[in-house]
């Protein structure tokens, strides 16, 4: 299913090439000869370069051939690779080397990043095609002596650990917001970042209310914002009144936890919450008064209040939308996957986590037109607040995933953008394809990264790492 004008099975606007290592004691890399390049003297693998001679193939040998000496003084692993060549000034570089940044590592090799393990091998599934090599480390992998990583690659449906110099480019997948709090996580960052020139793309994560700020003066995205603000008693009294349905929710949090639907009928007041034992509640509040009270002693840390929306149902379940954005190698956006999600019985949300269920396009409007119009109105929305959330977060972001709903006259809503998505709509079988492609095209969008960097560093320093 297409869901953006883009080409199926975009490829790369560079050409990655077959690395073949061939026996020999000398320094040499052989690249096609539909390649022009000018007299090189050094080649640079990821952080590391070595002083050595790049001639053109003899023949019409579609490969990059290094003898094996060279190979390994620039660390590169025995896999079966693809990657790209470029040049500038003399220096032949290739890659790139996508460093996948996270933490929690365990102590078991065939498991090494634990529960997560699995989602991260997924990354490893078009690498070859992309032509990249993703490497996942953690503080712990990194040798600064040496200016090595020794990380984990998922080849032979098996995890193994190399050793390669420092990345081109880094994709934050760090799980969360504690962890990337840490001030080593934090120094680690700004070292890469200003002393290495090494590009880091989703850093951090994005907060409900500082998305909503950011936006809400935007007359091209606003109309998809549902009311935010920060969590206040008196608050809440106004927000109730005005609107009689509301949403209280974590400012940082993730999965569906600690949210409370807040709705006023006639006189009563009625709140839905998942408690600490993992049960969906209901309880009546018999005025304001008491609401304020029974908030206050389950609330903690920051919270906001959203302004509640009357979502279309799908047999009487209120039903969302999980909606992922992709930036492409050209600098557009694409939406590479919408699943829909249909809340459990009594549940406050849609969240599978909160008995909620992964359904498809298909499956919610089987009537084709009504499908395409729907699919179109979502897509649009999506696509114009990639735009506009990219113009106003610091840093490169090169995925998004949303939470949208539609209301009962049609309208679009955006309850939540994220800047490290979930992947459970991809336990769907039928949304599991759209998950290599989402990975697809965030792997391309480092090559990208790599040749900025190699022409225009000063470019990608300002923009990027002084913002």
């Amino acid at each position: 299913m297409i869901l953006t004008p883009i080409e199926k099975g975009e490829q790369n606007m560079f050409k990655s090439y077959p690395i073949e290592v061939i026996n020999s004691n000398e320094f040499i890399l052989y690249y096609p000869s539909e390649l022009e390049f000018s007299d090189i003297q050094s080649i640079t693998f990821g952080s590391l370069t070595v002083s050595c001679k790049a001639l053109p193939q003899k023949n019409q040998t579609r490969n990059i051939t290094i003898t094996k000496s060279l190979a390994n003084q620039l660390h590169i692993p025995d896999l079966p690779l693809r990657l790209h060549l470029f040049e500038k000034e003399g220096n032949l570089f290739i890659g790139p080397i996508v460093g996948i940044f996270t933490a929690g590592f365990t102590r078991f090799p065939s498991n090494p990043m634990g529960s997560r393990s699995y989602s991260l091998s997924k990354f490893f599934l078009t690498f070859e095609e992309v032509g990249v090599l993703p490497v996942v480390f953690g503080i712990q992998h990194i040798d600064w002596e040496q200016g090595f990583i020794t990380g984990y690659v998922y080849h032979q449906n098996k995890w193994k650990q190399i050793e390669v110099p420092l990345p081109n480019v880094i994709y934050d997948r760090l799980p969360n917001r504690a962890v990337e709090n840490l001030q080593n996580i934090q120094s680690l960052k700004t070292k890469l970042q200003e002393e290495y020139a090494i590009p880091w793309f989703n850093p951090g994560f994005f907060n409900k209310l500082d998305i909503y700020i950011r936006l809400v003066n935007d007359p091209a995205v606003n109309k998809y914002l549902p009311k935010t603000v920060p969590f206040e008693d008196k608050a809440l009294k106004d927000m109730l009144y005005e609107f009689g349905f509301l949403y209280v929710k974590p400012n940082d949090g993730s999965s569906g936890k600690g949210i409370y639907q807040i709705q006023k009928i006639d006189d009563d007041i009625f709140v839905r919450f998942r408690d600490s034992a993992g049960n969906n509640r209901l309880i009546k509040c018999a005025n304001i008064t008491k609401l304020c009270n029974f908030l206050q002693d389950h609330l903690s840390g920051l919270y906001i209040i959203q302004q509640g929306i009357k979502l279309f149902r799908v047999n009487q379940h209120i039903t969302d939308f999980r909606i992922h954005t992709n930036k492409l190698s050209d600098g557009k956006w694409a939406v590479t996957a919408i699943g829909c999600k249909v809340a459990g019985s009594g549940s406050p949300t849609t969240h599978v986590i909160t008995g909620g269920q992964i359904k498809t396009l298909e499956e919610i409007f089987p009537d084709y037109e009504e499908r395409e119009k729907k699919t179109k109105k979502l897509a649009e929305a999506a696509l114009t607040l990639s735009k506009h959330i990219e113009k106003k977060i610091n840093g490169i972001v090169a995925e998004i995933g949303f939470d949208f709903g539609i209301d009962k006259s049609g309208k679009v809503w955006m309850f939540e953008a994220n800047a490290k998505p979930g992947r459970s709509i991809f336990n769907h079988p039928q949304l599991f394809k759209y998950e290599r492609l989402s990975n697809k095209y965030l792997l391309l969008h480092t090559v990208k990264l790599m040749e900025q960097v190699i022409n225009n560093p000063e470019k990608i320093f300002h923009d990027f790492i002084l913002q």
